[in-house]
């Protein structure tokens, strides 16, 4: 982390980075605010004024209140009810119905008369003795129905449509999971960005301590003529750029808790704080995070999601091909029959048949329909390769980044007992006029900066292990091993 001024912007450029990363919460969070507020006491609690909220609370309060993670179980739940609404083509379809029908046509009134048993010879006579078959007059027939109709036949358009809807609702389950796992990491994100914005305030804080005794170390040596003006002024630049710096910092701050109000829907206007120390970089993680994920890329939820979408497009194609063969069905049908009332039974009649059909020729439609769904089998095969594929290297970055993490933790650690040595020395002797204002303005510059990649690494090191899980890996250990 680095003074203004100063040629390296580890500290501000890791700042505008946890901006872009926060920024990205809001496309999770959706509209979560607008949602019923979260209660205070599900992510922390209040002291002083302040709100301090705690790694797994904002995990479980975020998982609970995100809505777009609430439309994603809406969505799986309406993947069910397709597969569910897939039996159809197995079961048999039951109609009731009933007919008023008034007409003076001469095909429909004699039919009239045959369905309620009322035919007579008279109605065959011929003019001029009668003319009751050409000129039936105003007829009425009332009907009542049941009809079942039960497919026998359909060249597995019925089985490979629901298995397709079946592999759907697999890939809705597996896809709210992913967005579980998404709504999870992304909590990390932002409460670690908390942890990291309030982490740079107190070394600001630390560094504004020391800049302020070196103020007065110039002021007083100044005054007893040890020291030029342009010591006591330089100090004093170097304290108010410090001073800047906090500011931005704590913006940070604000900006991290709002982002976090936004994914866990809580209402308030108080500021966000940690609630304790965090937990060191490399420990288990919290109960909130457990969540048996998959090892490797290829059992990753998303990658499931693309597998079963793959599948079911599979199964579509053998549906279209099923239209191209003949089909056999069963239908039995009752009716009554009568002149006046709507539910009355003059008379009645059964039907019972067996139909088979087979659309020998439909124009090409049904032939491009197939060669449509076995190309959308085919696209759905080769995303779902990629997607894995994708996976596999997310993951395999996302292990080289926690060993890198791991790594600058160690390097920042020892360069910080350097630098806080390298102050102390440097302090002594500007005291007995062995070295200038510029050499221990450096010195504490570079103490201040290795100060602040220290809690970069700390915190990059608990975010990676976070992306590592994300990514697919049981835990960041594990990923060590397998490639000792």
């Amino acid at each position: 982390m680095q003074t203004p001024g100063n040629k390296t912007g580890s500290g501000l450029a890791a700042g505008g980075g946890l901006l872009m990363v926060l920024a990205t919460l809001s496309l999770l969070a959706g509209p979560a605010a607008a949602a019923a507020d979260t209660g205070l006491e599900e992510i922390g609690v209040v002291r002083d004024d302040t709100l301090y909220v705690d790694r797994a609370s904002v995990i479980t309060a975020a998982l609970r209140h995100n809505e777009m993670l609430a439309a994603s179980g809406e969505m799986r739940a309406a993947a069910d009810a397709d597969a569910l609404g897939a039996w159809r083509g197995f079961l048999p379809r039951v109609s009731l119905g009933a007919y008023r029908l008034r007409t003076d046509d001469a095909l429909y009134g004699f039919g009239f008369k045959l369905n309620q048993r009322r035919a007579t010879m008279a109605d065959f006579a011929a003019p001029p003795a009668g003319n009751a078959l050409n000129e039936p007059g105003i007829g009425e027939n009332n009907i009542m129905q049941v009809r079942v109709q039960q497919p026998v036949f359909n060249a597995g358009m019925a089985l490979y449509g629901k298995k397709a809807a079946d592999a759907m609702a697999g890939a809705a389950r597996h896809e709210q999971a992913r967005a579980a796992e998404t709504v999870r990491f992304h909590a990390v994100q932002a409460y670690e960005g908390l942890v990291l914005a309030k982490a740079y305030e107190g070394v600001l804080l630390a560094a504004l301590a020391s800049a302020d005794g070196h103020v007065e170390q110039a002021q007083a040596m100044v005054d007893n003529e040890m020291a030029t003006e342009a010591d006591l002024l330089q100090a004093k630049v170097h304290r108010d750029g410090l001073r800047q710096r906090l500011i931005e910092v704590r913006n940070l701050a604000a900006t991290a808790g709002e982002h976090i109000r936004l994914l866990t829907a809580v209402n308030t206007p108080l500021p966000l704080a940690p609630a304790a120390e965090a937990a060191p970089a490399g420990a288990a993680q919290d109960p909130a995070t457990a969540q048996d994920p998959p090892a490797g890329a290829a059992a990753r939820s998303d990658v499931l999601a693309a597998r079963a979408q793959a599948a079911a497009a599979a199964h579509m194609a053998k549906v279209a091909r099923g239209a191209m063969l003949p089909h056999l069905n069963l239908q039995a049908e009752k009716n009554w029959f009568h002149r006046d009332e709507l539910f009355g039974d003059e008379a009645d009649s059964w039907t019972f048949g067996v139909y088979a059909t087979w659309d020998v020729f439909s124009g090409l439609e049904d032939v491009g329909a197939l060669r449509k769904a076995r190309a959308q089998s085919r696209a759905a095969a080769h995303l779902a390769d990629f997607a894995q594929r994708q996976a596999g290297l997310e993951l395999d970055q996302a292990r080289r980044e926690v060993d890198a993490a791991a790594e600058r933790l160690g390097v920042a650690a020892d360069a910080v007992v350097s630098a806080r040595e390298s102050l102390r020395i440097v302090d002594e002797m500007y005291r007995e006029g062995l070295a200038s204002m510029v050499d221990l303005l450096d010195v504490q510059a570079m103490a201040t900066q290795t100060e602040g990649d220290l809690v970069q690494a700390r915190h990059d090191l608990r975010v990676s292990e976070a992306r590592t899980i994300y990514a697919g890996a049981i835990d960041p250990e594990a990923g060590r091993e397998d490639r000792e």
